[in-house]
């Protein structure tokens, strides 16, 4: 996520969301009442008999309805028509929705900018600034290091493999073995937990067998997918796979999981707290570790007074997905509750 600038003095912020995950934070921060301002269609009509046509317009709607559409990677914002241009395609007070896609400037008007909001944003930005993922596509004649970054891919290195057909088996089997050592370092040294291995043909499975057998100690997770080739182009499609969507996915879930079974656990002997006035307690006498919050309700003004609080008390924040497994159980329990201090500091 990219912070264009923020207005004090009428509260816009505006931004540019990099990635689906920028879009699911801002269908977590903005609140109905909200205005947002962004670039739109309209269809203009300029009498009743004429069918018109689509006119690109910039407009501002005050937010009345938010949806997240995963599947088309959209955020979708309805509300009516507070001020537009081109005035003339712009029908005031009129409802309209803004379908927002990564890459696209937004403007976000709030009557006040929370602390924690803030502190989401600020933290969003410095997350698409980090590694999140690592990529190697490799071949029989180089592999290619790459870093998901949240603007994008980043090329690292490439290593080259020397190999040629033309060389006596043994001497091939030498150089492919110093190949295979070379990229298992280099993914050791990448500076992620996770490690996407992709490529076409057999030296992919080379370096996975070559991996196992030396009982390589690498400390990441490594996902093997299909590619087309080494190139740009194959890290695309290596990382556009559904296998690594779910993957991706399934580690996401397992965090909250994570949380939510030490929560459970804390639960038998005090150390968990739930409910928004127990969380509360728990942070005003400096008991929590950590505030778990489902997205569904940190627009709700009593659990905005308790994040407020947290964000004070310099406590940690993790929202989870509502309509994940592990959101679902939250709910029950409040749709809000506090890992102990002790507890948080025990599990590492």
């Amino acid at each position: 996520m990219k912070v264009i600038n923020f207005n004090e003095a009428t509260s816009t912020l505006s931004i540019v969301a990099d990635t689906l995950d920028d879009l699911y934070l801002l269908a977590r921060i903005i609140s109905p009442g909200d205005k947002v301002e962004a670039k739109s269609y309209r269809r203009y009509r300029p009498s009743e008999s004429d069918e018109g046509e689509q006119k690109e317009i910039v407009v501002e709607i005050s937010v009345e309805k938010i949806e997240l559409d995963k599947n088309a990677e959209r955020l979708r914002l309805t509300g009516k028509i507070t001020r537009g241009r081109p005035e003339q395609y712009v029908a005031i007070g009129s409802y309209h929705t803004l379908n927002l896609q990564t890459g696209e400037r937004i403007a976000i008007t709030k009557q006040e900018w929370p602390d924690y909001l803030r502190a989401m944003i600020r933290d969003a930005v410095e997350a698409s600034k980090r590694p999140r993922l690592g990529v190697v596509a490799i071949d029989d004649e180089k592999a290619v290091f790459a870093y998901v970054k949240g603007y994008g891919i980043s090329i690292a290195a490439e290593i080259y493999s020397k190999l040629s057909k033309k060389m006596k088996q043994s001497e091939y089997e030498k150089e492919k073995a110093k190949f295979l050592q070379q990229v298992a370092q280099k993914i050791k040294d990448m500076k992620v937990d996770t490690v996407v291995v992709a490529g076409p043909g057999f030296t992919k499975e080379d370096l996975k067998a070559y991996i196992q057998s030396s009982r390589l100690e690498l400390g990441k997770k490594l996902f093997w997918v299909n590619s087309s080739d080494t190139e740009i182009s194959g890290i695309k499609e290596a990382l556009e796979s559904e296998e690594l969507s779910k993957f991706l996915e399934k580690e996401k879930v397992k965090e909250e999981f994570d949380y939510i079974n030490l929560f459970l656990k804390g639960l038998t002997f005090g150390a968990s707290f739930s409910g928004i006035e127990r969380v509360k307690q728990a942070i005003e006498s400096y008991q929590a570790g950590v505030v778990l919050v489902n997205d569904s309700v940190i627009n709700e003004e009593d659990i905005k007074q308790v994040l407020k609080e947290a964000y004070v008390n310099k406590v940690p924040i993790k929202i989870f997905n509502s309509e994940d497994d592990a959101g679902m159980q939250l709910k029950s329990f409040g749709n809000i509750a506090a890992i102990g201090k002790q507890l948080v500091a025990q599990s590492g």
